[in-house]
């Protein structure tokens, strides 16, 4: 879905805008979504955004945060991402905190799904705030809510427990039945969760016991809330996790008849991801029952099927593949489904980080096209009395834009990055190195007696020397490696799959390359010389960014006690 700030509208004014047309068509897509009918809804709301021009931001706010609450059910979680960045944006500028507490709370689940929990947990907590100050009960069950998927994302189910437990005692107070079915069925799934972690752990009955108790109330709950709503989706979705409970706990002749409502209702509705989900639980049942070999030909089939199941569903159905041949003693079978089920984690992993960064750098261009629609709103207003002034204006405006982007990321002096963006991405890299299974090596670099430069040729020298140098560094690294100025004369450069040898021998050609340069063009008699300290480390060790910077500096040190001018590795 493209950014939906600028629109064929965006240069007019209210002129033939209905508002109460409009609130009519926003209410009735609201009832339709809450019958289940969410692709419907989205492409209605996406065509009723595009009538709403850019001076009804409440309105334009209010449509957005509803397509980033609904776009994850359909599966879309940058769309969803996108839209609710900006919402926000919309929300800060309207300092409207029941819009920003929707878009925040959209913001935490989609950063939840994508294993963002740091900045799941900050945007759930900043909806909560909002949603307090307005005393809006259902908000604040929603906010709760979505704090739990936070949790759950940080491997952390029995604090999600306990916080989707508080979001149903506050939504018990408010009128939304999606939001008490949601609270309930989300409390199922967490359950279920901390069974799988009894399960993992072994030997603790009772805790097992008393999981799956509770995963089975929660969703014959969550079911019962579902039936009186009358909304296939929200039956279909509650049946999935008591399915889940039952045949977790073996009660498989409890389980057939809600299977089979389960396949029906999700087969009939064309709930896709839930009619897979659906036959894989038909799978599982038949292999406890002792037809283990037409339970494997059953997931054989869904692996296999023309339309290939998304990641997430293709992992479930590889999971109970390999329960069913392990119980059967198919051992070489149950083998190749697990190391293709390891295979398929580090894909998942692999996608997960590109949408990871996808979604960064949504955040970014939806601030930078609010910005670009906020200064167009305001062209329009003002043409009609200074043109003239309003151009010049303009300009000025943009330029101080861009300068204060750069300002955030760049090192003016270089042109490199800066300290916040190492700080920021170094994390990001380390991480990155680890799921794909590469080496990562930091280097830390500084320019040898700077003070006597500077106090010899002065400080203009000085700065000319750091921006040669940053040239001649930009040019002797890779394109997708980490570079940036990190002090006066001090440089970080992160190599990712490269291991601390190979990066010894880059950082020796720079060095060269430092020594061969005509630094006498910038006035007679300077000579510049750079040490190096290298740090590098395997995806098996902890390598957090702190520590490789540490030891960088370390054998930076260890650099310049040898002599300078010289790569030590740490």
């Amino acid at each position: 879905m493209a950014v939906l700030l600028e629109h064929p509208s965006a240069r007019g004014d209210d002129a033939g805008f209905d508002a109460a047309a409009f609130d009519a068509a926003l209410l009735t897509e609201r009832q339709r979504a809450a019958a289940g009918g969410y692709q419907a809804s989205c492409d209605a709301l996406e065509a009723l955004l595009l009538t709403c021009p850019p001076s009804q931001a409440a309105r334009r706010a209010e449509v957005l945060a509803l397509l980033a609450h609904q776009y994850p059910r359909l599966g879309k979680l940058t769309s969803s991402a996108r839209c609710a960045t900006e919402a926000l944006t919309l929300a800060e500028r309207l300092n409207d905190d029941g819009l920003r507490a929707d878009a925040l709370t959209s913001q935490c689940y989609v950063y939840a799904q994508l294993l963002m929990g740091r900045e799941a947990l900050e945007s759930g907590m900043r909806a909560l705030s909002a949603a307090r100050r307005l005393a809006d009960p259902v908000r604040e069950a929603w906010a709760l809510n979505r704090v739990a998927a936070a949790y759950c994302s940080l491997e952390n189910p029995t604090q999600a427990c306990a916080s989707v437990q508080q979001a149903m005692e506050i939504a018990a107070l408010g009128d939304s039945q999606e939001v008490r079915f949601s609270c309930c069925n989300n409390l199922a799934y967490f359950w279920l969760r901390r069974v799988d972690e009894a399960k993992t752990l072994g030997g603790d009955s009772t805790m097992l016991a008393a999981a799956l108790a509770n995963a089975r109330r929660t969703a014959e709950r969550a079911l019962d809330l579902a039936r009186e709503a009358g909304s296939p989706f929200q039956v279909a979705v509650a049946l999935s996790n008591l399915v889940n409970a039952l045949l977790a706990g073996d009660l498989l002749d409890d389980a057939m008849p809600l299977l089979n409502e389960f396949g029906h209702i999700a087969h009939d509705n064309a709930y896709r991801s839930l009619a897979i989900e659906a036959d894989a639980q038909r799978a599982v049942f038949l292999g406890r029952k002792g037809s283990p070999l037409q339970a494997a030909q059953m997931l054989e089939a869904l692996l296999h099927a023309s339309s290939e199941p998304p990641p997430q569903l293709r992992r479930l159905l590889l999971r109970s593949l390999y329960e069913t041949y392990k119980a059967s003693a198919q051992y070489r079978q149950a083998l190749a489904s697990l190391e293709e089920l390891v295979a398929l984690d580090r894909q998942i992993a692999r996608d997960n980080l590109v949408l990871q960064t996808e979604v960064i750098l949504i955040r970014d261009q939806v601030e930078q096209a609010q910005a670009r629609a906020d200064s167009a709103v305001a062209d329009a207003r003002r043409e009609r009395a200074r043109a003239a002034h309003l151009e010049s204006e303009q300009q000025r405006l943009r330029e101080h834009a861009m300068a204060l982007d750069r300002a955030a990321h760049e090192d003016v002096l270089t042109g490199l990055h800066n300290r916040r963006h190492a700080e920021f991405a170094l994390p990001l890299l380390i991480e990155g190195a680890r799921v794909a299974g590469q080496v990562i090596s930091v280097a830390a670099l500084d320019v040898d007696h700077f003070k006597k430069i500077n106090d010899t040729h002065g400080h203009a020298v000085g700065d000319a020397v750091l921006q040669q140098l940053a040239q001649l560094l930009r040019h002797r690294l890779r394109s997708a490696d980490l570079l940036g100025r990190i002090g006066g004369e001090e440089f970080v450069a992160v190599l990712v799959g490269i291991a601390a040898p190979q990066a010894a021998e880059i950082c020796e050609r720079l060095r060269l390359a430092v020594v061969e340069h005509d630094w006498a063009a910038i006035t007679p008699g300077l000579v510049v010389r750079i040490s190096v300290g290298i740090a590098g480390g395997s995806p098996q060790q902890h390598l957090p960014g702190d520590t490789l910077l540490h030891r960088a500096d370390r054998a930076l040190y260890a650099a310049k006690r040898g002599g300078r001018n010289r790569v030590h590795v740490d």
